[in-house]
C-alpha cells in the first residue's frame, strides 16, 4: 500500500510539473511567435490609488536636470568610483519605512538614466558588449534586487525606470557596444537598427530574468511609435522578454508626443503619464486628457519647487496633491508624484516627507 502511494504521488507530481512546463511553453510560442500580447494586472495599481517616482540618476545626484543651465554635467565630473558611492550609500530599510508611513501603493525606480546610462545594477551583458569591466559603468551593487527585497514584505510594489531600450545618447562607449549608429543627439526620433534592438533586449532580458516577480513591472523611456515597429526584434520581443519573466508585470510607455497614449494595444497596460513642467492640476485628469484604447490613465508629476528629484520646497500644497489624487482616482486613473530626495541616502527630504505622510492618510 505504501509503495502504491508513493508512485501514485509521485505520477501527481509528475503531471503538474509537466503542466506547468507545457503552461510555459504555450505563453512562450505565443508570445514570440504570434506577437499575442498577455496584458498586465493593473488592478493592484487602482488600489494602491498613488506611488511615489524615484528620479534616482546620477545628474540628478549631481543636481543636474531639465530646468538647470546647463541641463547636463559634463562627462568627466562622472566616475565609476563616486557612482558606486552613491550607490552604496543609498538606504534601502530607511527608504522601504517612509514608504510604509507614508502609505504607498508603489514606487517607481530609475535603473539607469536616458542620457548617460549609469544603471544601479549590474548587467554582464551590457558590460560585454561594450567592454566595460563590472563597477565601470553598471554599479556593484543591484540596489533594483534589494529595493524589491525591502518593500515586497512591506506590501510595496516596485516598478522599474528603464531607458536602455532607447536611450544612452551622450555615452558614446555605450553606443558603439549596442552598434547605434543613430543616437547622439537629444531624443533622437530616427528608428534603430536590427543589431542594436536585438543587443538592447539582451540587456533587458537579463535584468528581467533576474528580478522575474520580485518587480510588478517596467517604465520604458524615450519611446516613439516607430522604435520597435520593424521585425525582427519588435514589440512583441518586449512583451515576451517582460511576461515570460512575470506574467503579471505591467508595462507603460513614455512617448513625448502623447503621454496618454497606447503604443501598442493590447501590450501596455498603463500610460506613460509623464510632465516635465509644474502641472495644471485641474487639466491633469483623466476626464480632460483620456487615455487610448482604455489602458490605465497614469499621471506623473514632481512635487518638488525645482525638478525632478530636486528642491528644497514643496510646490503644491498638501490639499492640492490630495484632491488631485481623489479626482484621478474618481475618474479611474492613478498618480505617481516625485519628491525631493538626499543623493546620499536616497532618503526623501524631511518637508517632502511630512507631505507624503498627510497624502497617504487623506487618501487611503
Amino acid at each position: 500500500m505504501k509503495i502504491m502511494r508513493s508512485k501514485s504521488s509521485c505520477l501527481k507530481r509528475d503531471i503538474t510539473k509537466r503542466g506547468r512546463v507545457i503552461l510555459t511553453l504555450m505563453m512562450l510560442f505565443l508570445l514570440q511567435n504570434t506577437g499575442c500580447a498577455v496584458p498586465g494586472d493593473t488592478s493592484w495599481m487602482t488600489r494602491g490609488k498613488y506611488g511615489v517616482f524615484m528620479h534616482y540618476q546620477y545628474r540628478i545626484l549631481l543636481g543636474y536636470g531639465g530646468t538647470t543651465k546647463p541641463m547636463l554635467p559634463s562627462p568627466s565630473q562622472m566616475t565609476a568610483s563616486q557612482w558606486n558611492q552613491f550607490v552604496d550609500g543609498f538606504d534601502v530599510k530607511g527608504f522601504a519605512d517612509q514608504m510604509v508611513n507614508a502609505k504607498v501603493g508603489w514606487v517607481m525606480f530609475c535603473l539607469d538614466d536616458h542620457h548617460f546610462a549609469w544603471p544601479c545594477a549590474p548587467n554582464k551583458t551590457l558590460s560585454d558588449y561594450t567592454g566595460y569591466a563590472p563597477g565601470e559603468k553598471c554599479s556593484r551593487r543591484d540596489l533594483i534586487m534589494d529595493l524589491a527585497n525591502a518593500l515586497n514584505p512591506k506590501g510595496i510594489k516596485l516598478i522599474v525606470y528603464y531607458a536602455g531600450l532607447n536611450g544612452y545618447m551622450k555615452e558614446p562607449k555605450l553606443l558603439a557596444g549596442l552598434k547605434d549608429t543613430v543616437r547622439g543627439t537629444f531624443n533622437e526620433k530616427s528608428p534603430l537598427s536590427a543589431e542594436s534592438r536585438k543587443r538592447r533586449l539582451a540587456v533587458l532580458k537579463e535584468y528581467a530574468d533576474r528580478y522575474k516577480d520580485k518587480i510588478a513591472g517596467w517604465w520604458f523611456d524615450g519611446m516613439e511609435l516607430n522604435t520597435y515597429r520593424e521585425k525582427p526584434y519588435d514589440w512583441s520581443m518586449i512583451n515576451s522578454i517582460v511576461r515570460i519573466a512575470n506574467p503579471s508585470a505591467v508595462i507603460a510607455f513614455s512617448y513625448g508626443s502623447n503621454e496618454q497614449a497606447c503604443i501598442l494595444k493590447g501590450m501596455d497596460d498603463y500610460t506613460g503619464g509623464d510632465t516635465w513642467t509644474k502641472q495644471d492640476l485641474k487639466r491633469l485628469t483623466p476626464k480632460i486628457l483620456p487615455p487610448q484604447d482604455g489602458i490605465l490613465w497614469h499621471g506623473k508629476i514632481y512635487c518638488g519647487n525645482f525638478y525632478h528629484g530636486m528642491g528644497d520646497a514643496n510646490q503644491f500644497m498638501d490639499q492640492e496633491l490630495i484632491d488631485w489624487i481623489k479626482t484621478c482616482n474618481s475618474q479611474g486613473g492613478v498618480c505617481t508624484l516625485d519628491w525631493p530626495f538626499d543623493p546620499k541616502t536616497g532618503l526623501i527630504k524631511d518637508f517632502g516627507i511630512k507631505q507624503m505622510i498627510k497624502i497617504g492618510n487623506a487618501v487611503k
